[in-house]
Parts: C-alpha cells; structure tokens; sequence
C-alpha cells in the first residue's frame, strides 16, 4: 500500500465514528492543557523570583573579599591552594584573566566622617557613601546612568540616583526641611509622604513638588567636607581613630562647617565633628546619575562614585598620617552570562579570596520552583494519562469492529506493517491533534491568568502577558520548548497507546477475520 493510501484510509477511520474519536481528543486536549499550564505556573514563579532578585542588584556582580573579611550569605572561606592572597591591583588584574569575566575593579570607600553641601552651604548631608572604582571599567562592569555621562577628569564624580534626598534645607523649619524619597509601588503609582509622615499612593504623573529633592545634583556643585584627626574634641564619629566610620548612616548628628561643633563622641558614631577635627573640603561636580543597584554598592542610590585614583589622592590630603593604599578590602568582578557566575566564583575562592554573590540564593529559588513544576506537572500528567487509557479503548474497540476488513485486507496481500502502521496512525493521529489543541488553549489560559494577575485587559497588558518585558512580571510563562515537548508527548502517548491494539490486528488470522460477521 503507498503511504497516501494508509492516510487515506486513517481519516476515513477516524471519521467513520465522528463522536467517539471527538470524546477521544478531548481527553489528550484536557491532559495536555493540563501538564502546560500546571508547569507553566512553576515557570511563572521561577520569573517571579528572578524578578525579585533583580530589583536586588546585578545577578552577575560577585564581590570579592580578603580571605576572612566576610563571612556574609553566599560566602565562602575555602583558603584554596594560595596562602598570599593580598587584594591588590595583581589580584584584580589576574580576576581579568578567568574566562567569563567581563570586567573587574577594585572597590575603596572613604572611611571618614564626612558632610556635604550644596548651592553655598544652604543644603546640608551629614551622612553618605563614597565609593571608589576604577572608572575606565565602569562600562565593563554593567554601572547604569539615568543621565549625564562617565567623569573623565579630577573633581568629577557620578551621584547616587537618590543622593539629593540625603539633604535636608537649613533655612526651612524643622519638618519641612527634608524631602522623602517616593517608593514605586510596582502598579504605575508610587508611594509618597509629606512632613507629618502622612503617606499616600498616587500615580507617577502626578508627583508633585514636594516628593522632588531641592536640587539637581548635575547642575549643582557639590562640596565634600573629610573630618580628620583624633577624638579628644569629642565629636568625632567611633570615639577613636580620627572618626573612621564606613558607609550611609557614618554620622547621625548635625555637623558644623567650621568644626568647632561639640558632641558625645560615642562609639556609634553620633555627634558633630571635634573641635580639633581638621576639615578639608574638596569640590565635586556631578557628570552623571547612577541607576540604584546595591550589588554595586550603596553609593550607586544614595552617595557618590569617583574613580580610584581620585579618592587615593583625596586622602591623602586630608590625611597626613594616611598610609598609603595598595591593598583593598574589596573587588567587584562582573560576569558575562549568569551561568558562568558559579564556575567563575570557584575560581576565585581557589585563589584564596571570600566572595559572595546572589548565585547560592537564585540556585535555592530555583530548584524550589523546579520541584514546584514537577509537582504541578504530575498532577496534569494524570490527565494526561487517563487519556491515554481512552485511546488505547478506541483502538480496541476500532480493531474489534473491524476485524473482518482487516481480513479482507490480508486476503488481497496487505501487508501486516501497512495495517500495523494504519492502527498507529490513527493513535498517533489523536494524540497529535490533541497536542496542538491543548496547546493552543493552555496559551489562551496562561493568558488569560496573567491579565487577571496583572489587574485588567488593555492593550499593553496583553502584550506583556505574552511576552513579558523589564520589570514584568508574569504568574504563567510558557517557553516554547514547553509547547515543542508537549505536542511530542502527546504524539507519543498516542502511539504507545495504539501499538498493543495493532499489533491484536496483526496478529488475527485471514480466514477467521473473513468469518466474522462483525
């Protein structure tokens, strides 16, 4: 028989008995909408927790320590096989090396109390971060700018994205004097508060004056005061060791210009600076606004970024009795691709370094929604299988009703693989066309729960509900090798279903299928 012939003779078959092959069908349609949209809810979550993790910061940031300066989450403090493991320009430039890097850079901040001020001392800082990296792998490194461009020269320096909120206005009274930052609710609105500490949502287009810091930190000349020397005036941060403090929140207390302000002193580092505080101001001009990312450090939301160089030579003006830095306390390695990032970091605890990074964390979310698709998928794979015992009836019962044509078939020199490929045909038919329906509707439902997640039908939504997009998130996803996998599942729970029915139809003698009447 030619092969045109067998399919002819399938569809005549599955048509000869319309409502059993229909009932048929929509069993495998049942089963297999079932198994898609079960694993596309698991993939749904798992995009979920990568969202997640994503507004945390760069999923391919790793950040290095000295061997024993962390021992944070996702830390390591595996020594390797290196004893010498000094954090210094040798160390980044050998980081560099290891295929997959894409950049690395060493991270310094000012350890200092510091105050800042703007437009002639009117707006006042006594708290920030300011952070140092190698500039020229500012790129390399994935730092984001909401405007401006890199500082190419000495005194130029990139601000926070919310650096101006920092500053409060010394001639407003007390309460009205400072701006608070509005929090993006993730629905287009955002969350503001005013002075008395009232808060409301309101949307992005009708933020107001207030919810604005007092100035724009690229058109508005920013001096940074250091306060060094001893504590015995008293109001240097730590109560000892010149006021080394690290990071946002290094000073609580207001801080006068001059430094002749009086303080406690405590070991927390609250009050103004000393009396015997010697302050050395340095002027800095914004060149660019940095995109909020605390993978990369605080200063990228509320402090300032210079390149190394500059905060190596700012210190040691300000600070006489500073010796000078060839060692760092940290490094940020950039990877290209989030699947190099575990290979990558081995690489460098072998080196003898800490490192830590979102890797362990993103491993444990996604092995939890692994397990949550496949305990989805198991309950949809029981549909699935109540269809396939379905088809396996039809069949039988198709052989059944056709045994004397069988017969006639073998009478006129049928082959037995023609018939045998004629019965699994007409299974693999089923489940072929059941695969592509179940499909197509389990892309209407994932649809559908996503535009009832998001809040609404319009015409952006349905569009994010199909193809996701930055900062979208999505309750159903269906990858398309998940639509590829289930059309050939079905397919093949078809066939496996039919070959014990075709192979009883092989098996039947000519001449007592002839004999019977059925």
């Amino acid at each position: 028989m030619r092969f045109t012939d067998i399919l002819h003779l399938c569809s005549q078959n599955l048509f000869r008995r319309k409502s059993r092959t229909i009932l048929t069908v929509l069993g495998v349609i049942v089963g297999c909408c079932s198994i898609v949209t079960m694993v596309s809810i698991g993939s749904g979550i798992n995009e979920m927790n990568e969202q997640s993790l994503k507004q945390m910061g760069d999923l391919t940031i790793i950040n290095v320590y000295k061997q024993g300066n962390y021992d944070g989450f996702g830390a390591s403090n595996s020594t390797g096989g290196q004893t010498d493991n000094k954090l210094d320009d040798k160390a980044i430039e050998s980081f560099k090396q290891i295929p997959g890097v894409e950049g690395a850079t060493a991270q310094m901040s000012l350890n200092y109390t510091i105050t800042m001020t703007a437009d002639n001392g009117r707006y006042i800082a006594t708290y920030g971060d300011v952070q140092a990296i190698d500039m020229s792998q500012l790129e390399n490194m994935g730092y984001k700018l909401t405007e401006g461009a890199a500082p190419t020269k000495s005194g130029e320096i990139l601000a926070g994205q919310y650096l101006a909120y920092q500053f409060y206005d010394k001639f407003r009274p007390e309460g009205s004097n400072v701006r608070y930052q509005p929090q993006d609710a993730g629905d287009g609105t955002y969350w503001t508060c005013d002075s008395t500490g009232n808060c409301s949502q309101v949307p992005a287009d009708q933020l107001g004056e207030e919810s604005k810091p007092f100035f724009n930190p690229m058109n508005t000349e920013i001096t940074l005061t250091i306060q060094t020397g001893d504590s015995s005036g008293g109001g240097s941060a730590g109560g000892s060791g010149g006021g080394v403090m690290m990071g946002v929140g290094g000073m609580s207390g207001s801080t006068d210009m001059g430094g002749t302000g009086s303080g406690s002193g405590s070991g927390t580092g609250s009050g103004s600076a000393g009396a015997n505080g010697s302050g050395n101001t340095f002027k800095l001009r914004a060149t660019g606004v940095l995109k909020e990312d605390y993978n990369k450090g605080s200063a990228t939301s509320s402090g300032v970024l210079m390149d190394i160089s500059q905060l190596k030579d700012m210190i040691a003006k300000a600070d006489k009795s500073a010796a000078k830095t060839t060692t760092y306390e940290q490094a940020l390695v950039k990877v290209s691709d989030i699947t190099q990032v575990s290979d990558v970091e081995q690489q460098i605890k072998d080196m003898g370094f800490s490192t830590s990074s979102y890797e362990e964390i993103r491993k444990q979310m996604e092995e939890q929604s692994r397990g949550i698709q496949m305990a989805l998928g198991g309950i949809g794979a029981v549909s699935l299988l109540v269809a396939a015992i379905g088809i396996t009836n039809t069949m039988v019962m198709s052989v059944t009703e056709r045994t004397r044509e069988i017969g006639i078939m073998k009478a006129l020199g049928c082959y037995v693989r023609d018939i045998r490929i004629m019965f699994l045909g007409e299974a693999g038919f089923i489940g072929l066309l059941g695969g592509v329906i179940g499909c197509l509707l389990s892309a209407v439902i994932s649809i559908g729960i996503n535009l009832v997640y998001m809040g609404g039908v319009s015409g952006e939504n349905i569009w994010h509900a199909i193809v996701g997009g930055e900062n979208v998130t999505r309750l159903s996803v269906i990858p398309w090798w998940l639509f590829v996998f289930a059309i050939l599942f079905s397919t093949a729970i078809g066939l496996v279903s039919g070959f014990q029915p075709a192979n009883k139809a092989v098996k039947i003698p000519a001449l007592d299928a002839i004999k019977n009447q059925q």
